[in-house]
C-alpha cells in the first residue's frame, strides 16, 4: 500500500507530506518547481564517479524524519543503514500488467484520523512508493539509482534516474527529476528483468573491491508484479531459470536484495519465495503494507506494525530481528533488541532486561511509548502505539498484570 506524496493536507498523518511538503526544506517543499540545477537532466547515463559516504544524519534530517511518523531510534537505525550500504539500485516494473487494478493506496478523511484504503492500480500502487523513496534517498543523501524495466519514451524522460549520486547541490535537481519521470510515465511492454539483473551485475562487481574494503553492501530492490520474460514479452521456464542464474551469479557478492510484489497472484509470489531456497542470496520478500502487517500480526500481534518500518524494509535496512517479526514470535532477548531499534540505544540506558525482570520492563515501556507519537495500526486499522502493552504481557508474561495495565 503506498501513501500519496502530493500535499500535506491529503497526507497520511506524520507520513511523507509533512516532510517534503511546507514544513520541507525549500528545495524540496515544491516539486512542481523547475529543478534548481540543470545538471540533474543533463546526463542520464550512470554518473562517472560515486558519491563518497556522506556525514551522519543532522539533527535537522532527523526531525524531518521523526515529523514523518519514524521514532528516534528508528531514524537513527536509517543513518547506520546509510553507513553500511553505499548504494541503493531499484528495478521499477513498468510492464503492461501493472495496469491490473488490483492495487491499494492509503488515503486520509477530514479528521485527519481515519484512513480509508482506495482501489487503484498496481502502477498507481508502485508509483507513489517510488517516488516516497525518491525523496526519502534525497533527505538522507543516500545515494539511489532507479531503473526502469522498460523505456518510458523520449517525452517522459530516461529510463534511469539517480538520487544523490552526485553533488549536494544536486540533490533538490534530482527528486524533481525522479518525481517528474514518475509521475509521467505509463505502464506498457514486457518483463525483461534477467538484463537488468546482469547489468546491474555488472556495476557492483566493479564496486566490490571497494564495498569490501569498507565493510559495505549494494541494496538490489525489485520492484514487480510479473514473472520474468524476454525482451518479446515470453515467458516460459527457461525465461524463468534465466533469470534465476542471472541472480545466482550476485552470489558472493556485498548485496542486500529485495524483492517488493506487487500482486497477489499465486504463481508469481510461489516463484519469489521459492528463490530464497534455491538461491545462496541475502534476500527479503515483501508483500504490500497491509499484506506484510498481516504476516507480522501472526506472530507478533503486540506490534503496532506502522508504515516507517515497511518503508525501512523496502529501503533495504536489514536488521536480524526485523526478519523474524513475520516468521515467528521474538523471544524476550529479541523483543529487547527490537526495542533498541524502536526507541534508540540512548532511550533503552537503563531499561530492565525483560529476561530477569519482566514487570518493570514493562513499566519502561510505557515510560517510552508515551513519548511517541500514535501509528496507523493497518490491522486495527486506527490511531494506536508502537506496541500493546496488554498484548505483550499476555504473551510474554507469567500471567499476571503488569502494575501499569
Amino acid at each position: 500500500m503506498a501513501v500519496p506524496i502530493k500535499d500535506a493536507a491529503n497526507a497520511v498523518p506524520g507520513y511523507p507530506a509533512r516532510a517534503f511538503g511546507a514544513s520541507a526544506p525549500a528545495a524540496y517543499a515544491n516539486p512542481q518547481q523547475p529543478a534548481s540545477s540543470p545538471a540533474a537532466y543533463a546526463n542520464p547515463q550512470q554518473p562517472a564517479a560515486e558519491r563518497p559516504v556522506t556525514a551522519p544524519l543532522s539533527e535537522q534530517q532527523i526531525k524531518r524524519l521523526t515529523d514523518q511518523g519514524f521514532s528516534r531510534g528508528l531514524a537513527q537505525s536509517l543513518n547506520d543503514a546509510k553507513k553500511s550500504f553505499s548504494k541503493r539500485i531499484w528495478i521499477v516494473d513498468n510492464s503492461g500488467s501493472m495496469q491490473t487494478c488490483d492495487g491499494h493506496r492509503m488515503a486520509e478523511t477530514r479528521n485527519r484520523k481515519t484512513i480509508k484504503m482506495i482501489e487503484c492500480s498496481r502502477w498507481e500502487e508502485i508509483q507513489e512508493c517510488v517516488k516516497y523513496h525518491t525523496q526519502l534517498s534525497g533527505l538522507l543523501e543516500a545515494p539511489t539509482s532507479f531503473r526502469l524495466l522498460n523505456d518510458p519514451g523520449a517525452a517522459v524522460g530516461p529510463q534511469q534516474f539517480h538520487v544523490a549520486t552526485g553533488s549536494v547541490e544536486s540533490i533538490p535537481g534530482d527528486v524533481q527529476n525522479g518525481l517528474r519521470i514518475m509521475q509521467r510515465a505509463r505502464p506498457g511492454g514486457c518483463t525483461p528483468l534477467t538484463q537488468h539483473i546482469l547489468e546491474i551485475h555488472r556495476e557492483v562487481s566493479a564496486m566490490a573491491p571497494t564495498l569490501r574494503a569498507n565493510g559495505q553492501r549494494v541494496t538490489i530492490q525489485i520492484a514487480t508484479d510479473g514473472l520474468p520474460s524476454d525482451l518479446r514479452g515470453y515467458s516460459r521456464q527457461e525465461h524463468r531459470d534465466e533469470f534465476v542464474e542471472a541472480l545466482r551469479s550476485l552470489e558472493g557478492l556485498p548485496v542486500w536484495v529485495v524483492v517488493r510484489l506487487c500482486t497477489d497472484e499465486e504463481d508469481v509470489v510461489n516463484f519469489y519465495n521459492e528463490l530464497d531456497s534455491v538461491l545462496e542470496l541475502s534476500m527479503e520478500v515483501l508483500d504490500d503494507f497491509v499484506g506484510e502487517a498481516e504476516e507480522v500480526h501472526e506472530h507478533n500481534p503486540w506490534l503496532n506494525y506502522a508504515l516507517p518500518i515497511h518503508r525501512m524494509r523496502e529501503m533495504g535496512y536489514h536488521d536480524r530481528v526485523f526478519d523474524m517479526l513475520d516468521e515467528r514470535k521474538l523471544t524476550k532477548s529479541e523483543l529487547r533488541d527490537f526495542c533498541y531499534l524502536l526507541f534508540g540505544e540512548g532511550s533503552m540506558d537503563g531499561v530492565a532486561d525483560p529476561n530477569v525482570e519482566w514487570h518493570e520492563f514493562c513499566k519502561d515501556m510505557d515510560r517510552l511509548l508515551r513519548k511517541e507519537e500514535q501509528q496507523w495500526d493497518p490491522i486495527k486499522k486506527r490511531m494506536k502505539p508502537w506496541v500493546d502493552l496488554h498484548t505483550l504481557n499476555y504473551m510474554y508474561g507469567d500471567g499476571s498484570a503488569c502494575a501499569i495495565l
